[in-house]
């Protein structure tokens, strides 16, 4: 391991120099529409309205368009068998549980696999972060004054978004993955979580490190996913903050190349 490990070094950048076709990254940060409840959830009452569905339609044809291969989603890889089994009962419109359709993983992934027989691929990893230890110190510390002044500056995301329900599904999707939603959602980790400890006390930064680790598990899953002959174009469709973190994963990756929303929604 050793060895192959200090020859992809050696030779990474002239892999990167003559490797011309990248894969194309649809980072799809989402909602969860209402199966789970996650925190990241968001009410979505007319999800099976009319006007939704066709905007859902929609949306799909324009994945479709651009030629999606895969579809990696936020299912723990111990599901696959239940994902395929489960797709081949939405394709033929067997699917009547509301629950299972109230899902975005069915609501897009599945519909645009109907259209163009797309794989999907569940990569997720499910590791707890350490809210106990942020509990515990805050109790300890509870009146203490932080001592170091930067984490008081002023959250500087203040700007007031479009809510769902007065907005159109995929000029929502533009809006949960433009610059500004991204740092903001990476702010709690990257400002204030890391306000937790002094000295040689890391229990903040020991927090941030474990989200990080759960998407770099997420990210290593898509790798042993790709089929870089094969595989022209993808779609990440996870919650909003795990596509924050792995788009950082993504950019920094030479075969890899982001496509924006906006060029595929507008």
């Amino acid at each position: 391991m050793k060895k192959i490990f200090f020859l992809l070094l050696t030779t990474s950048f002239s892999i990167a120099q003559t490797q011309n076709q990248k894969v194309k990254v649809i980072l799809l940060g989402t909602f969860h529409y209402g199966a789970t409840s996650d925190k990241n959830s968001i009410k979505f009452d007319d999800l099976f309205s009319e006007k939704r569905q066709n905007e859902l339609d929609s949306l799909a044809k324009r994945l479709k368009k651009i030629g999606v291969d895969k579809f990696f989603v936020e299912d723990q890889t111990s599901n696959q068998k239940e994902i395929e089994s489960q797709l081949k009962l939405y394709k033929s419109k067997k699917i009547t549980d509301e629950k299972i359709l109230k899902d975005e993983i069915v609501q897009i992934a599945y519909r645009t696999a109907s259209i163009n027989n797309a794989k999907i691929v569940a990569v997720d990893f499910k590791q707890e972060l350490p809210y106990d230890k942020i509990n515990e110190y805050e109790k300890i510390h509870d009146k203490e004054v932080n001592p170091y002044s930067f984490f008081d500056a002023e959250n500087p995301f203040t700007a007031k978004r479009k809510k769902l329900v007065d907005t159109p599904l995929m000029e929502y999707y533009i809006q949960m993955n433009n610059s500004y939603t991204r740092q903001a959602l990476l702010y709690d980790y990257l400002h204030y979580a890391l306000a937790y400890g002094t000295t040689e006390d890391y229990t903040g930064e020991n927090f941030t490190a474990s989200y990080y680790d759960r998407n770099l598990k997420i990210f290593t899953n898509i790798l042993r996913n790709i089929d870089l002959k094969t595989d022209k174009t993808i779609v990440v469709l996870f919650g909003a903050s795990h596509t924050s973190f792995l788009r950082q994963f993504f950019e920094n990756h030479p075969y890899f190349e982001i496509v924006e929303l906006e060029t595929i929604f507008n």
